[in-house]
């Protein structure tokens, strides 16, 4: 086929002149000028689903903070947590929607709570709890006039022990002021100031001077006490047994075997005696 440039050209611009049909108006209608800008969002796109943050409080009925009241979610429990210092929360990834919350603390009567939280935000709640009454267990009392046996062991050691042992009635004599004033005129105890200033009772071995010193092992009511006798007023004891030497120490004192240098006994005043 031959091509006749002349005639090309004029159908080309004849082409490009002529009307648009109502289709193809329709058409360039639909497209957007060459000029307009891109649109871009500012921010991130919050949907439905976006998690929510819940902050609050848990406080009684006056608004004063409940430390230690424990919050669940959902049933079967899908959160748990405890409120801590001003009973002050936080909670995040939560669904938006509604959410019920259980709220409980020990005094305190249980209470549910529900919070409509919207997508993507942080919003602020209070649960208030309010007081529950509980009874109280039931109390057994006895008759004061029954036959005290508080010093049964005390008097038991003292008939078949060999040791030292101190009265009530002697402590009263002494005018004593503390469980060390009362050991330290005993033969074989040497008192010399401890951390702080404060007196430690210990036993001399070979003499008061120039010999090896210990610490005796304090008991209360023949239990091991962790203090020491300047820690118990003498107001407050009943008698005192003193073992100054291994072999004095009874075999109920040193059950594991320990070997220890002497041992203190304090018996503290029978609650059934007058003062």
């Amino acid at each position: 086929m031959t091509t006749h440039p002349g005639v090309s050209a004029w159908l080309v611009v004849a082409v490009l002149l002529a009307p648009a049909t109502p289709l193809a108006q329709h058409a360039l209608a639909q497209q957007p000028p060459a000029s307009s800008p891109a649109v871009l969002s500012a921010g991130p796109v919050l949907t439905d689903s976006t998690p929510a943050t819940l902050l609050g409080r848990v406080v009684d009925s006056a608004g004063a903070g409940l430390i230690g009241a424990e919050i669940t979610l959902g049933h079967p429990e899908r959160m748990h947590l405890i409120t801590g210092d001003s009973g002050s929360f936080r909670i995040t990834g939560l669904h938006p929607g509604s959410n019920v919350f259980e709220v409980r603390r020990m005094g305190f009567a249980a209470a549910s709570f529900t919070a409509v939280l919207k997508p993507g935000k942080t919003q602020r709640a209070t649960f208030q709890l309010s007081t529950a009454a509980q009874p109280l267990p039931l109390v057994a009392v006895s008759d004061t006039a029954v036959t005290s046996h508080w010093l049964d062991q005390f008097d038991k050691r003292k008939a078949t022990h060999a040791g030292t042992f101190i009265t009530r009635d002697e402590i009263v004599k002494m005018q004593a002021r503390t469980g060390t004033d009362i050991v330290r005129r005993v033969a074989g105890i040497r008192v010399e100031p401890g951390r702080f200033g404060l007196p430690v009772v210990y036993i001399a071995r070979g003499g008061t001077r120039g010999g090896k010193m210990c610490t005796p092992q304090v008991y209360i009511h023949n239990t091991p006490f962790s203090g020491t006798l300047e820690d118990i007023p003498a107001d407050d004891i009943e008698a005192v047994e003193l073992y100054l030497g291994p072999s004095e120490v009874p075999e109920e004192l040193d059950k594991d075997g320990r070997g220890y240098c002497g041992a203190v006994v304090v018996w503290t005043r029978d609650p059934k005696k007058a003062p």
